[in-house]
Protein backbone atom coordinates (compact mmCIF):
# COMPACT_ATOMS: atom_id res chain seq x y z
CA UNK A 1 0.00 0.00 0.00
CA UNK A 2 2.35 2.52 1.16
CA UNK A 3 4.63 1.69 -2.38
CA UNK A 4 1.75 2.66 -4.22
CA UNK A 5 1.10 6.21 -2.61
CA UNK A 6 5.01 6.60 -3.18
CA UNK A 7 4.47 5.84 -6.75
CA UNK A 8 1.59 7.87 -7.20
CA UNK A 9 3.72 10.56 -5.22
CA UNK A 10 6.70 9.81 -7.73
CA UNK A 11 4.88 9.97 -10.99
CA UNK A 12 3.87 13.03 -11.76
CA UNK A 13 7.20 14.55 -10.51
CA UNK A 14 8.96 12.38 -12.67
CA UNK A 15 6.49 12.79 -15.80
CA UNK A 16 7.17 17.07 -14.93
CA UNK A 17 10.90 16.09 -15.00
CA UNK A 18 11.00 14.58 -18.04
CA UNK A 19 8.75 17.52 -20.04
CA UNK A 20 11.34 20.00 -18.76
CA UNK A 21 14.47 18.36 -19.68
CA UNK A 22 12.34 17.79 -23.14
CA UNK A 23 11.84 21.58 -23.45
CA UNK A 24 14.99 22.53 -22.15
CA UNK A 25 16.72 20.12 -25.33
CA UNK A 26 13.94 21.31 -27.65
CA UNK A 27 14.28 24.88 -27.52
CA UNK A 28 18.05 24.93 -29.35
CA UNK A 29 17.16 22.51 -31.85
CA UNK A 30 13.74 24.79 -32.86
CA UNK A 31 16.14 27.93 -33.21
CA UNK A 32 18.13 27.15 -36.15
CA UNK A 33 14.76 25.31 -37.57
CA UNK A 34 12.81 28.31 -37.19
CA UNK A 35 15.47 30.55 -38.20
CA UNK A 36 15.85 28.31 -41.46
CA UNK A 37 12.25 29.00 -42.25
CA UNK A 38 12.53 32.60 -41.48
CA UNK A 39 14.98 32.51 -44.31
CA UNK A 40 12.96 30.32 -46.72
CA UNK A 41 10.28 33.03 -46.65
CA UNK A 42 12.41 35.89 -47.32
CA UNK A 43 14.13 34.15 -50.25
CA UNK A 44 10.63 33.84 -52.10
CA UNK A 45 10.56 37.39 -51.22
CA UNK A 46 13.53 38.09 -52.67
CA UNK A 47 12.20 35.87 -55.74
CA UNK A 48 9.22 37.84 -55.98
CA UNK A 49 11.11 40.84 -56.91
CA UNK A 50 13.59 39.29 -59.15
CA UNK A 51 9.71 38.34 -60.89
CA UNK A 52 9.32 42.00 -60.99
CA UNK A 53 12.51 42.90 -62.25
CA UNK A 54 11.76 40.31 -65.15
CA UNK A 55 7.83 42.07 -65.45
CA UNK A 56 9.31 45.73 -65.63
CA UNK A 57 12.44 44.13 -68.50
CA UNK A 58 8.35 43.02 -70.45
CA UNK A 59 6.95 46.41 -69.99
CA UNK A 60 4.50 44.74 -68.00
CA UNK A 61 3.79 46.98 -64.98
CA UNK A 62 0.53 45.99 -63.48
CA UNK A 63 2.26 42.74 -63.22
CA UNK A 64 5.70 44.02 -61.41
CA UNK A 65 3.22 45.94 -59.31
CA UNK A 66 1.61 43.00 -58.00
CA UNK A 67 4.94 41.06 -57.44
CA UNK A 68 6.12 44.47 -55.74
CA UNK A 69 3.21 44.25 -53.76
CA UNK A 70 3.78 40.87 -52.35
CA UNK A 71 7.78 40.79 -52.23
CA UNK A 72 7.72 42.80 -48.96
CA UNK A 73 8.22 40.29 -45.66
CA UNK A 74 6.22 41.50 -42.69
CA UNK A 75 6.53 38.56 -40.56
CA UNK A 76 8.34 38.98 -36.60
CA UNK A 77 11.60 37.65 -37.07
CA UNK A 78 12.69 35.28 -33.67
CA UNK A 79 15.52 33.08 -35.07
CA UNK A 80 18.43 34.39 -36.86
CA UNK A 81 19.14 38.35 -35.86
CA UNK A 82 20.96 38.32 -38.92
CA UNK A 83 17.61 38.02 -40.85
CA UNK A 84 16.70 41.70 -39.96
CA UNK A 85 19.10 43.40 -42.02
CA UNK A 86 18.77 41.35 -44.91
CA UNK A 87 14.62 42.40 -44.71
CA UNK A 88 16.05 45.94 -44.35
CA UNK A 89 18.19 45.27 -47.52
CA UNK A 90 14.95 43.47 -49.36
CA UNK A 91 12.57 46.17 -48.59
CA UNK A 92 15.24 49.09 -49.63
CA UNK A 93 15.46 47.48 -52.77
CA UNK A 94 11.80 46.29 -53.25
CA UNK A 95 11.07 50.52 -52.50
CA UNK A 96 13.91 51.45 -55.26
CA UNK A 97 12.29 49.09 -57.73
CA UNK A 98 8.55 51.37 -57.20
CA UNK A 99 10.31 54.30 -57.49
CA UNK A 100 12.21 53.27 -60.79
CA UNK A 101 8.44 52.76 -62.26
CA UNK A 102 7.08 55.80 -60.68
CA UNK A 103 10.16 57.54 -62.12
CA UNK A 104 9.15 56.26 -66.08
CA UNK A 105 5.93 58.62 -65.83
CA UNK A 106 5.93 61.57 -67.75
CA UNK A 107 5.54 63.59 -64.26
CA UNK A 108 8.69 63.19 -62.67
CA UNK A 109 7.21 65.78 -59.78
CA UNK A 110 4.95 64.33 -58.45
CA UNK A 111 5.03 63.39 -55.25
CA UNK A 112 4.47 60.14 -53.84
CA UNK A 113 3.96 60.55 -50.39
CA UNK A 114 2.69 56.65 -49.81
CA UNK A 115 6.50 56.05 -50.46
CA UNK A 116 7.98 58.07 -47.59
CA UNK A 117 4.76 56.85 -45.61
CA UNK A 118 5.87 53.20 -46.41
CA UNK A 119 9.54 54.17 -45.74
CA UNK A 120 9.13 55.40 -42.46
CA UNK A 121 6.73 52.50 -41.40
CA UNK A 122 9.57 50.06 -42.45
CA UNK A 123 12.11 51.72 -40.94
CA UNK A 124 10.32 51.55 -37.35
CA UNK A 125 9.26 47.64 -37.71
CA UNK A 126 13.33 47.36 -38.50
CA UNK A 127 13.80 49.37 -34.75
CA UNK A 128 11.12 47.22 -33.21
CA UNK A 129 12.53 43.59 -34.70
CA UNK A 130 16.67 44.40 -32.94
CA UNK A 131 14.65 45.58 -29.79
CA UNK A 132 12.07 42.24 -29.87
CA UNK A 133 15.71 39.92 -30.90
CA UNK A 134 17.10 41.70 -27.48
CA UNK A 135 14.50 40.38 -25.55
CA UNK A 136 14.23 37.18 -27.17
CA UNK A 137 15.72 34.88 -24.12
CA UNK A 138 13.01 36.22 -22.03
CA UNK A 139 9.79 34.55 -20.75
CA UNK A 140 7.11 34.39 -23.49
CA UNK A 141 4.88 36.62 -21.32
CA UNK A 142 7.22 39.13 -20.89
CA UNK A 143 5.03 42.35 -20.72
CA UNK A 144 7.50 44.27 -23.00
CA UNK A 145 7.80 41.49 -25.88
CA UNK A 146 4.10 40.82 -25.56
CA UNK A 147 3.83 44.85 -26.18
CA UNK A 148 6.30 44.74 -29.46
CA UNK A 149 4.77 41.31 -30.86
CA UNK A 150 1.59 43.50 -30.75
CA UNK A 151 2.83 46.87 -32.74
CA UNK A 152 4.59 45.07 -34.97
CA UNK A 153 1.56 43.21 -36.07
CA UNK A 154 -0.07 46.76 -36.08
CA UNK A 155 3.08 47.62 -38.13
CA UNK A 156 2.44 45.09 -40.39
CA UNK A 157 -1.16 46.31 -40.88
CA UNK A 158 0.08 49.67 -41.37
CA UNK A 159 2.72 48.55 -44.21
CA UNK A 160 0.82 46.36 -45.94
CA UNK A 161 -2.44 49.57 -46.26
CA UNK A 162 0.51 52.28 -46.74
CA UNK A 163 1.96 49.56 -50.02
CA UNK A 164 -1.61 49.44 -51.52
CA UNK A 165 -1.57 52.84 -51.38
CA UNK A 166 1.48 53.20 -52.64
CA UNK A 167 0.70 50.90 -55.55
CA UNK A 168 -2.36 52.59 -56.49
CA UNK A 169 -0.77 55.67 -56.33
CA UNK A 170 1.90 54.34 -59.10
CA UNK A 171 -1.18 52.84 -61.07
CA UNK A 172 -2.37 56.42 -61.00
CA UNK A 173 1.17 57.78 -62.40
CA UNK A 174 1.40 54.79 -64.98
CA UNK A 175 -2.33 54.98 -66.23
CA UNK A 176 -1.73 58.78 -67.17
CA UNK A 177 1.19 57.85 -69.12
CA UNK A 178 -0.70 55.31 -71.35
CA UNK A 179 -3.09 58.34 -71.53
CA UNK A 180 -0.83 60.58 -72.44
CA UNK A 181 0.98 58.10 -74.77
CA UNK A 182 -1.99 57.63 -76.98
Amino acid sequence: MSTAIVALVLLPLALALIVGLVLLLAGPLLGPTLGGLERARVRRCQQRAVRADGRMAQRDVEGALRELEHAFWLGIVRGDPHLVDEIGRLHTGVLSRLLAIADDSPHPRVRLLALAKVDRLLDRRAEMQRAHLQLRNRSLRDGRRIQLERELRRNARDVRQAVRELIADIQVLTARRVAVMQ
